[in-house]
């Protein structure tokens, strides 16, 4: 029967050409543009390369230090300190690892071979050992560095795939030799290249946070203030409920004993998604539902509005067909199954407009990815940095189910109410339609 409607749906595709250009097109302009809405927030929240674990991911950025004698006395700074990250979340019972991240802002560091001329800006990013083990990079060569190496301040660095073969002409340039800001380092490691669509990991070189002593150097002043954002990795058996608690457990021992100042983090540790929306800066009335309903708002006028143009496309269709439905009725078909029909007929329609709206929402991200992958961003430090878009970006189940679950929406949406409107009338009004 599914077959006989698909039959007689596109039989009638080369009968009405127009409305069927019409229809096509509308509904793959709406699908478009739901679709990059999709393929943009995918790419913010999903597993994807080296940003696996964000799942089972939390994050601490932001911290308000206030005073206590005076609490309209306050400061805040888009990070936390040396300290917090490597003395107070060390040995976390329900952390397997706690990722120190410096980003590089947009800011480029100098590199050059040892004896070459040639000098190459390239962003970078400062990290800590565990860094490795929260995020999961493939690497083509070497190993990261390691945590005695981070001890020992050793000259080591790992380098992005296409920063080897731009300087040495070899994808493993293994214990070569490099100058960074004038500092000589050895190559340890080399990883496939990352994508600035991932802010966080994203770079060309990972050089250790112990070779930048404004990082790692406590500063009074600064209190558990400072520039380093934490990933803590949940452990396997425990939940993100565990971890957060106990983080916040050890905030408020450290309140307890500081006489003069108590610290806050606004809600933090946030899960993953949740920290691409707070921002770099905290704010005290962030909730879910103001961050969400805007983006429902925007994905219901994209459901809606055109759903409401095809209904009436369908509404004027559904009238020339009156004399075709009174017949079927007078033959014996009930209204459920000329519903059906008619849904079906609707969603093959609705799915070519949908195929023609997942393409074009592919063309529109590969060719406005600069400015679309950071539409929603307040969080993004290699913000003015060309964005690559990758395979695994855009062809993956969750967008294609995406894709499916919006086109059958929009047919029941678009279709239900004109045919069963149009199904109350009589076999002999049917009949008599228009004749």
């Amino acid at each position: 029967m599914i077959k006989l409607y698909f039959k007689q749906a596109w039989t009638m595709m080369k009968q009405n050409k127009l409305f069927t250009s019409i229809y096509v097109a509308g509904t793959g302009l709406s699908i478009a543009l739901v679709m990059t809405l999709f393929i943009i927030f995918y790419v913010k929240f999903a597993p994807i390369y080296p940003e696996h674990n964000r799942n089972r991911t939390l994050v601490v950025r932001t911290t308000k230090r206030i005073n206590k004698a005076n609490a309209g006395n306050w400061s805040t700074n888009m990070g936390t300190s040396w300290t917090f990250t490597n003395k107070m979340l060390a040995n976390l019972k329900h952390a397997e690892a706690v990722a120190a991240v410096i980003p590089s802002w947009g800011e480029k560091k100098q590199v050059s071979r040892i004896g070459g001329k040639e000098t190459i800006e390239v962003p970078h990013v400062l990290v800590n050992g565990d860094f490795w083990r929260v995020f999961t990079f493939d690497f083509i060569a070497g190993h990261p560095f390691e945590a005695h190496e981070m001890e020992a301040v050793s000259p080591v660095v790992v380098i992005s795939e296409s920063l080897a073969q731009q300087m040495f002409a070899n994808q493993a340039p293994l214990g070569e030799k490099l100058y960074l800001d004038g500092r000589e380092y050895t190559i340890c490691g080399v990883v496939k290249d990352v994508s600035n669509a991932t802010p966080v990991t994203a770079g060309d070189i990972w050089i250790p946070i112990t070779h930048y002593a404004q990082a790692v150097t406590e500063n009074p002043d600064m209190g558990l203030m400072g520039t380093i954002s934490n990933y803590l990795l949940v452990a396997e058996g425990s939940d993100k409920d565990d971890l957060r608690a106990e983080v916040l457990d050890i905030m408020n021992k450290y309140n307890q004993q500081d006489k003069e100042y108590y610290h806050e983090f606004f809600g933090q540790p946030d899960d993953y998604w949740m920290s691409t929306f707070r921002g770099g800066w905290a704010d005290e009335n962030f909730t879910v539902w103001s961050l969400l309903h805007e983006y429902i708002y925007i994905l219901l006028a994209f459901l809606i509005i055109p759903a409401l143009n095809l209904s009436g496309m369908i509404s004027n269709r559904m009238d020339s067909r009156m004399s075709e439905l009174g017949v079927r009725k007078a033959y014996g078909a009930t209204n459920g199954q000329i519903l059906s029909q008619v849904l079906w007929e609707n969603l093959f329609l609705t799915l070519a407009g949908g195929l023609v709206g997942l393409l074009l929402s592919y063309l529109i991200v590969e060719t406005a990815s600069n400015w679309i992958l950071t539409l929603f961003d307040d969080f993004n430090p290699n913000r003015n940095q060309a964005m690559e878009i990758t395979f695994e970006m855009l062809f993956n189940p969750v967008v294609f189910g995406s894709a499916l679950l919006f086109c059958v929406l929009l047919n029941l949406i678009s279709a239900l109410i004109p045919t069963t409107w149009a199904l109350r009338r009589s076999i002999i009004q049917s009949i008599h339609t228009k004749r």
